[in-house]
């Protein structure tokens, strides 16, 4: 089997949705899902206004992410339960040194950026943090609130990643690494693009900053074949990136 990169040398394990054939139809479904369900998701958060936080993190972050979990199981007719398998102890080891690389590159890009006479727009999470009375309070919710959401955006990414790489190899005949390394690339672009929100359109950031972080993060997916890792080392990302707001 011609190996992807980051694979595991010895791993005989397929990718999800490789292994086993779907029919064409859901795997379009499972990438129009996740798409839409995610726009509407973001839609949602950003016009509507709860008045406690208990009903923020109940419609806002809890529901959204059962939609999205549950959608995905029965689309993929059970498959993707295999996202939240067991993973090894080493892909931790293995996520650890793609969390460094990703802010290594993070930090880079911004200072290149800004060093070009580039602008940097704001984390809105981060942006409340700070400007918020007890900030220790509003990190609390902010972290409280990503285990939700972090969770759809692991599953909008790989998602994607999976279903056009499926596609792709069975029913458009592209070889397997095509398949991935387009997979890949247009992973990136609209988890990049996903962010337009977060950092107030700046198309600049989302694509050479963002979206090249998502690089990483799939790294360690396609390592480890499980979501733990990927989902664990983007929460530490954001938990660091809300810590300096502080």
């Amino acid at each position: 089997m011609q190996r992807f990169w980051f694979e595991r040398k010895n791993d005989q394990r397929e990718f999800l949705l490789l292994d086993t054939k779907l029919d064409q139809w859901r795997l379009w479904a499972l990438l129009l899902f996740v798409s839409i369900a995610t726009v509407v998701w973001v839609a949602f958060a950003k016009t509507v206004t709860f008045n406690s936080y208990l009903a923020t993190t109940v419609f806002d972050d809890v529901l959204p992410m059962t939609i999205m979990i549950g959608g995905v199981l029965y689309l993929s007719q059970g498959q993707l339960s295999q996202l939240f398998s067991k993973p090894r102890w080493s892909d931790f080891g293995f996520a650890a040194v793609m969390f460094i690389l990703q802010l290594a590159y993070a930090l880079a890009a911004a200072t290149g950026l800004q060093a070009l006479g580039g602008s940097l727009g704001e984390n809105g999470s981060a942006t409340e943090i700070a400007e918020s009375n007890n900030k220790l309070v509003a990190y609390c919710q902010s972290i409280s609130s990503d285990l939700f959401d972090l969770m759809n955006e692991e599953l909008l990414s790989i998602v994607i990643f999976l279903t056009i790489a499926a596609l792709l190899i069975q029913y458009y005949h592209f070889s397997r690494r095509a398949s991935l390394g387009i997979a890949m690339l247009l992973s990136m672009l609209i988890f990049g693009l996903l962010h337009f929100q977060a950092y107030d359109w700046n198309l600049v950031q989302m694509l050479a900053i963002i979206a090249v972080e998502r690089f990483f993060l799939n790294a360690t997916f396609i390592h480890s074949k499980t979501i733990w890792p990927s989902y664990v080392a983007h929460m530490i990302f954001d938990g660091l990136a809300f810590l300096a707001a502080i």
